[in-house]
């Protein structure tokens, strides 16, 4: 199965226009009852919410479809239950408000009704039809299932963020790729029975600009108080996740289509809680939690799975420091790996990605050593992504 969001911009007439702004507050106000009745009784249960609060909402917004309620307790309760989270890992937080609500679920079919190009609305003034505009991006979800949407009040904009979901059927793989994730680059082993060979993915350009928009930032805080700090620290911020984002969905999108064209299974390694192991000093901890790791992880995982190619995830354990052709454990040195016992000497991110894919099982009877020895001193091949 496969989600994916699209976003498309409405474009309401002036009249549906307040009625969207009436839609909103009410929508507010039914999430704020709910989230002051769950806090006051502590409660956590769906069931026992609604129970609780349906009769009153359903008097006081006697105008609006009763599925909003419910849309407005699953929002109530997501705070709620985040709230009650983040308190027992830290010794104040604030508790939670309806200020920055700027969203109405529509999760429920009888809210709205999706069509391309328009959007039919349930609302106290009867059913809105409301045009949107369609994009390029947009035609690749025709087809898909709509699963669920938001309606967001960005200013004075109104956006439709729809959620779509596909069933893809799994192919068959010929052979591996083992993906190696690293801080300036990503490494790939391709191995398959008649075939082996290594690339590397140069994304070096975002920590660069990781860098330059650190010293920017420090800069700013340095020179600049309140407001004008503020506004300019959001401003280059979004900047930095813009130009890093376009990088790493142009990386997992060549990988991808690698994954692809060679028919092979993408394997990555389980990364989880891996920053509460990054214990160095102040600038290398800072480089090393600037790493997008996951982030592109996640992206090469969804679009493999388009592709019809599920990734697997192995135990990152030791792949950096295993030698591939006799299994001694060695330090690294640099970006050189040489093993003290047999000698072999490669980069060592390319073993990294060799030890990954060798770690699933369906790799291990392919004779691997001989071929992958050979696929080494050729030359490897290498993809630079720019911004």
């Amino acid at each position: 199965m496969l989600t994916e969001t699209c976003k498309f911009k409405l474009e309401p007439t002036e009249e549906q226009r307040k009625v969207l702004e009436g839609l909103f507050s009410a929508y507010r106000s039914m999430v704020e009852e709910c989230l002051k009745s769950a806090m006051s009784m502590n409660i956590t249960s769906r069931k026992r919410l609604h129970e609780s609060i349906y009769g009153e909402l359903r008097r006081r917004f006697r105008d609006y479809p009763s599925h909003y309620i419910y849309t407005a307790v699953t929002v109530a309760l997501g705070m709620y239950k985040s709230y009650r989270r983040l308190s027992r890992k830290r010794s104040y937080v604030k508790p939670p408000s309806i200020e920055l609500l700027k969203a109405v679920l529509l999760d429920d079919t009888h809210l709205f009704w999706f069509n391309w190009g328009s959007l039919k609305i349930a609302t106290h003034k009867g059913h809105l039809t409301i045009p949107f505009r369609l994009h390029e991006h947009a035609e690749k979800f025709r087809g898909w299932q709509v699963k669920g949407s938001r309606l967001v009040r960005d200013g004075d904009e109104y956006y439709l963020h729809v959620t779509f979901k596909k069933v893809v059927e799994e192919k068959e793989c010929e052979g591996l790729l083992g993906i190696d994730v690293n801080e300036k680059s990503v490494d790939l082993a391709i191995i398959k029975p008649d075939k082996i060979k290594f690339v590397k993915i140069d994304i070096s350009e975002a920590k660069y600009i990781r860098d330059r928009y650190f010293k920017k930032r420090q800069s700013i805080q340095r020179r600049t108080r309140g407001e004008v700090r503020a506004r300019l620290l959001a401003k280059y911020s979004r900047r930095e996740r813009w130009r890093v984002d376009a990088i790493l969905h142009k990386a997992s999108k060549v990988i991808a289509e690698i994954a692809a064209e060679e028919k092979v299974k993408p394997v990555m390694e389980n990364l989880k809680n891996i920053r509460e192991r990054i214990k160095y000093r102040r600038r290398m901890n800072r480089r090393l939690h600037s790493m997008p790791f996951r982030k592109i992880q996640f992206s090469i995982s969804y679009k493999s799975i388009e592709r019809g190619y599920k990734p697997e995830y192995i135990d990152a354990r030791n792949t950096s420091r295993m030698c591939p052709i006799c299994g001694e454990l060695n330090k690294p040195n640099g970006h050189i790996y040489k093993c003290r016992r047999c000698g072999f000497q490669a980069d060592r991110h390319i073993v990294a990605a060799w030890n990954i894919a060798a770690k699933l099982p369906m790799c291990r009877p392919l004779p691997l050593a001989a071929k992958a020895t050979e696929a080494l001193k050729a030359e490897v091949e290498r993809i630079v992504i720019k911004c």
